[in-house]
């Protein structure tokens, strides 16, 4: 069986090095499906995930898309119980998949009864869905939201915004259907070349009305400011949208590629005023809040802040080893990345991080203002990047990252090559329908050598907040796992799947671990205290033990580990001793199997 085999795995190990937190990690199986069982082995082994940590499922569809309450009870309260009863809540921070399970969650129910705005569509993804267990299990719609995760950070320009009401959300709601009919009369009008008729124009008035309502309780909103002078835009009134636009900057709206393509501005476009203010998006160079480290107890603020008290979010990182069978990646090319990322940890890779520019200003427009300012950042970290022109990058033989916007493309014809441990992503509507929709999928960068790549599993609309910052790599630079830089990047991750190897961190400065009082093999009759220290990386802040996979103590590094044999059964066992390290709390870890033996006398 599987616990058995990752159990003697395991015994024989040697000890671990690298970064990452496989204690912290709840593997879950599909026991019915020979791949997931084929890639949590391995997985398990190159990880040294503990065998306590094995999660396995069976009885599950096999359809790609699963309901939100089919999901709730067969798959999410399962491996939440699973995980209590273990012993494991306070230690557990990822929930990860192996190949076998849906891939998509169906939200419809969720959202029945409910208004949302016309961006806000269905299904979830399975990772995004257990990204919000607490908010999933509650039946609180409210993971469907642009800025519902709280982990995620800000930009230090941005201007803080009021929180937002039920009455705020419910006319948000109102303006979407507004300026889509708006724009089916418009559209309808110029087909057939007559003028648009007097209904058509009470929607932008209705448009602008509810705008002001909004503004009046979120005056520095960015995107509300930017949609007020796009409809006094199309109104015809001039002056008045450039006042809205250069309150829409002066509050942190700098998207320079997105406000220059757009229709609804054409009206604006040869004024020296509006392309002065352009040219000021351009020059902005944005800095980002530090990042945190994750921890699935941390309960988080609306201002990305910890709480000690009062109400807040519960997160757990989340993501998919694989996603094998029809167009997505085989069972070799998923064992290739995961053996590929497990050895890029700590590697700080000789690499650069591309950002593209394509022609198609829907999908690299959203992202394209902050490339610069990710860039510069990822610059002083001592990484190197490049803002290109081009669909990917062109002969390339270092890619340690790449963000594009197409819909399609063809990785091989790029002539490039992906370094271990690179996460990419390209922002377009269906890189996550892991049964294709004529998109190219996530599932391409993982086939040329990706750690970890990410895409929408439906119709997201070209909404920055659904999709991955520029800010994703400095975060993965500064030592952060992918999971962590993920999340840390994507303020509405509702339907992005993230795949591939959630503790992989090239960048992480990974101390070595070494402990006196304990050897590997040694027969334990009594209790031993143990001193642990680290040689090179980050400076540990403490030191915490395992054993046979569950957290038993903690301390700092001028302290003593007790390991405690009376509670246990005769026989092996195995000891972790894990240093946390630095302001990221990088993780190093020796591993030491042990056998205790009853009765007394010396060891």
């Amino acid at each position: 069986m599987i616990a058995g085999a990752i159990a003697v795995l395991l015994a024989v190990a040697p000890p671990c090095l690298a970064g990452g937190g496989p204690e912290n990690l709840a593997l879950v199986v599909n026991a019915d499906s020979p791949d997931s069982v084929a890639i949590a082995e391995e997985y398990a082994s190159l990880r040294q995930v503990p065998a306590c940590n094995l999660i396995r499922l069976s009885g599950l569809a096999t359809e790609p898309t699963i309901s939100a309450a089919d999901f709730r009870e067969r798959i999410l309260r399962p491996v939440l119980t699973a995980i209590a009863e273990r012993g494991l809540s306070d230690q557990i921070d990822y929930v990860v998949y192996s190949a076998g399970f849906p891939f998509a969650v169906d939200v419809s129910a969720d959202m029945a009864g409910k208004r949302f705005p016309r961006v806000i569509t269905q299904p979830a993804s399975l990772t995004g869905c257990t990204y919000f267990h607490e908010l999933l299990l509650a039946g609180n719609a409210e993971y469907l939201g642009l800025d519902a995760n709280w982990y995620a950070r800000r930009l230090l320009n941005e201007k803080p915004d009021a929180p937002w009401t039920d009455a705020d959300r419910e006319l948000r709601a109102k303006l979407h259907p507004l300026l889509a009919q708006y724009q089916d009369a418009r559209r309808q009008a110029d087909e057939a070349k007559t003028p648009l008729a007097p209904e058509a124009l009470r929607l932008l008035d209705d448009a602008v009305a509810s705008l002001r309502m909004l503004l009046d309780g979120h005056p520095a909103h960015p995107e509300l400011l930017y949609d007020l002078a796009c409809v006094l835009a199309l109104q015809g009134k001039a002056d008045d949208a450039m006042t809205a636009l250069s309150a829409a900057y002066d509050a942190g709206w700098w998207n320079a590629p997105l406000t220059e393509g757009d229709s609804d501005l054409a009206g604006l476009r040869d004024r020296d005023d509006f392309r002065a203010l352009v040219q000021g998006m351009r020059e902005v160079v944005v800095e980002s809040q530090p990042p945190r480290p994750f921890r699935g107890a941390t309960v988080w603020g609306p201002d990305g802040e910890p709480l000690t008290s009062g109400e807040g979010r519960r997160y757990l990182l989340s993501a998919m080893l694989a996603y094998t069978g029809g167009p997505a990646n085989t069972l070799d090319e998923a064992l290739a990345c995961l053996r590929s990322s497990c050895a890029a940890d700590g590697s700080t890779p000789a690499g650069t991080v591309f950002y593209m520019v394509s022609g198609d200003r829907a999908r690299t427009g959203t992202r394209q203002g902050t490339f610069r300012s990710a860039a510069a950042a990822l610059g002083r970290l001592g990484v190197k990047s490049e803002v290109l022109d081009g669909v990917l990058p062109p002969g390339k033989p270092d890619v340690a990252g790449a963000m594009i916007g197409i819909a399609s493309f063809n990785w091989a014809e790029s002539g490039s090559h992906v370094l271990p441990g690179a996460f990419c992503d390209h922002l377009t509507s269906f890189g996550g329908l892991m049964t294709g929709a004529g998109q190219t999928l996530l599932s391409e960068f993982i086939r040329y050598g990706a750690a970890g790549a990410c895409g929408t599993v439906a119709e997201p609309y070209a909404i920055p907040g659904k999709f991955p910052s520029p800010f994703v790599h400095v975060y993965y630079a500064s030592g952060c796992s992918l999971a962590e830089a993920f999340y840390l990047s994507v303020r509405g991750p509702y339907q992005q799947l993230l795949v591939g190897d959630p503790l992989c961190r090239p960048w992480a400065r990974v101390p070595e671990v070494r402990a006196k009082g304990l050897s590997a093999g040694d027969v334990v009759r009594k209790p031993r205290r143990l001193t642990a220290s680290t040689v090179g990386g980050e400076t540990a802040t403490r030191f915490e033990l395992f054993v046979d996979g569950k957290r038993v103590q903690s301390c700092t590094p001028d302290a003593r580990l007790t390991l405690d044999p009376r509670p246990l059964a005769a026989g092996e066992h195995e000891a972790r001793i894990v240093a946390i390290a630095g302001l990221l709390e990088t993780q190093g870890r020796l591993v030491l199997p042990f056998t205790v033996v009853s009765g007394g006398g010396d060891d």
